[in-house]
């Protein structure tokens, strides 16, 4: 009787009926952490001047930032579906894999909808995150990384084996190849002019950051719009930094 009197002491009114008291403390602090990752990863993203000497940070930070958004707010949808937050066993079924994460979100989203408050309006939100054709290739860098990429190089050197994947590196360099190619202002790369080729990158690096911060933006949005259930709309506003303007070609 002591175990079930407790328990429902712990599980009182608070973030979510479905959460108890410790659940809903730890959620509000995953959900700050959300915010710092995904703060810093577009910021590296922006002051990325050597893949060899930056990318780490660039990787760490947005394959952690990403993960922990995505199953924060797929938590929030599993709530919504099933009346409790994942448990350890979902959680590792689900893995690390920030691509497949990527397809389970978009998922709930388009389950999800037709309940948003202002349904035009999730659905550019919706079609924002869809239509992006970089977000695939930075998303499959981190998935590279978070899974094994951290340690591409010491499984080398253990093995004495080539590696059976490309690096992180390769991988975001597929992403400003495919940057170069479709979108005319970074077609001519001024080689030779040492100036000109900086500020070439600089805005080559901000217009992957920018992509990184729409997505960001718009998950927040969706979340705010009812996208991952009732938990769901006060998560999506705890994941956006206080005060921070919203990209231009998330507006609605």
């Amino acid at each position: 009787m002591a175990m079930t009197s407790a328990s429902s002491q712990e599980r009182r009114p608070g973030l979510h009926p479905a959460l108890s008291s410790r659940q809903g403390a730890a959620l509000i602090e995953e959900t700050s952490s959300v915010q710092n990752l995904m703060r810093d990863s577009v910021d590296a993203i922006r002051n990325l001047k050597f893949v060899s000497r930056h990318g780490d940070a660039v990787f760490t930070l947005g394959s952690i930032g990403v993960e922990k958004t995505m199953k924060v707010m797929l938590g929030c949808h599993e709530v919504e579906k099933t009346g409790m937050w994942p448990s350890q066993t979902k959680l590792q079924r689900w893995g690390h894999g920030v691509s497949k994460l990527d397809t389970r979100l978009r998922r709930a989203v388009n389950e999800n909808l037709p309940n948003a408050t202002h349904v035009g309006y999730a659905k550019t939100l919706a079609t924002n995150v869809n239509a992006s054709e970089i977000l695939p290739l930075l998303f499959a860098t981190f998935d590279r990384y978070g899974k094994s990429g951290r340690f591409h190089h010491l499984d080398i050197l253990a093995t004495d084996e080539p590696g059976t994947d490309d690096p992180p590196s390769a991988y975001w360099e597929q992403v400003e190849l495919h940057v170069r190619a479709t979108h005319s202002g970074f077609h001519d790369v001024p080689y030779g002019d040492n100036q000109a080729l900086e500020e070439y990158e600089t805005r080559l690096r901000n217009r992957i950051a920018d992509e990184l911060e729409t997505w960001w933006y718009c998950v927040h949005r969706l979340g705010v719009q009812g996208c991952f259930g009732d938990l769901g709309r006060k998560i999506g506003w705890a994941i956006w930094e206080v005060g921070r303007p919203g990209p231009d070609p998330a507006r609605g």
